[in-house]
């Protein structure tokens, strides 16, 4: 790790929320998947030299508990405008991985004004043509199997570090918070006919060999939102960020430094 990375708790509407920062530079929202949430990933290094990383735990996640106000990924969504309000952050780059990418795209599609430029990386949210594997009744061997396109990566330390046995255990608690907000189904039909109000912009990122999400549905995602630019990386998962992160931080980088100030 060689960003200066300091671990913050900030109070949104009397919610407190574990927050990692790191870096110099324009704003960056990095709203996670559902995992790793207090942990900072080589990815997210790359990234704060040339932005300021801001990482929030999801209410929930990082040992937080599950307010009851917290029904489905629309209360995420509006938690999140919240949340910048709360820390001033002015128009970020917003990141959002696998559900992190649907709480960002159901934010942008709300308050397109507080967006600069979006990154959905492997994003839920859009109904998929054919079904989903259910991560939620499986092994755990084999849910890393749908997850990773080969044995999957230690997770990443927390800020301090931390134990590989916490860390898994973690793991476990956040499948469980993720699990009770997408009880419902783990996608929004009303989605599609809704990206149309993403008019700032905006990068998809899909793993070539997603087995969650095919690579297809990255490539229709990116045909709903108005101008988008869709980015496949061939051999990767579902999870880019652990799995290609070089990859994944310079495609961020050279997108969000080349939009940062453009069309809203």
């Amino acid at each position: 790790m060689t960003a200066d990375v300091r671990t913050t708790t900030i109070d949104v509407r009397g919610t407190t929320v574990p927050c990692l920062v790191g870096g110099d530079g324009p704003p960056l929202l990095w709203l996670h998947g559902a995992g790793g949430s207090d942990s900072w990933s080589p990815a997210q290094d790359a990234l704060a030299t040339a932005f300021t990383v801001w990482a929030p735990a999801h209410p929930g996640f990082a040992g937080t508990p599950l307010p009851d106000w917290v029904r489905d990924v629309h209360d995420l969504a509006f938690h999140y405008v919240d949340f910048l309000a709360t820390t001033s952050l002015d128009r970020p780059t917003v990141v959002g991985i696998s559900l992190g990418g649907w709480i960002a795209t159901d934010l942008a599609v709300h308050r397109p004004d507080l967006v600069d430029a979006l990154v959905l990386v492997d994003a839920l949210g859009l109904r998929p043509e054919s079904p989903m594997p259910d991560l939620f009744i499986m092994e755990p061997a084999a849910a890393m199997g749908v997850l990773f396109n080969g044995p999957p990566p230690m997770p990443p330390p927390g800020a301090d570090g931390g134990d590989p046995m916490d860390m898994i255990v973690r793991m476990y608690e956040e499948q469980a918070a993720a699990a009770r907000i997408m009880w419902k189904r783990s996608y929004d039909p009303r989605l599609e006919r809704r990206l149309h109000h993403l008019t700032m912009p905006t990068l998809v990122i899909w793993g070539g060999d997603d087995r969650l999400l095919p690579a297809e549905h990255g490539r229709r995602l990116a045909d709903l939102i108005p101008g988008a630019r869709v980015e496949i990386l061939d051999g990767v998962g579902h999870v880019v960020p652990l799995e290609a992160p070089d990859a994944f931080a310079r495609l961020v980088t050279e997108f969000a430094l080349a939009s940062i100030g453009g069309p809203s």
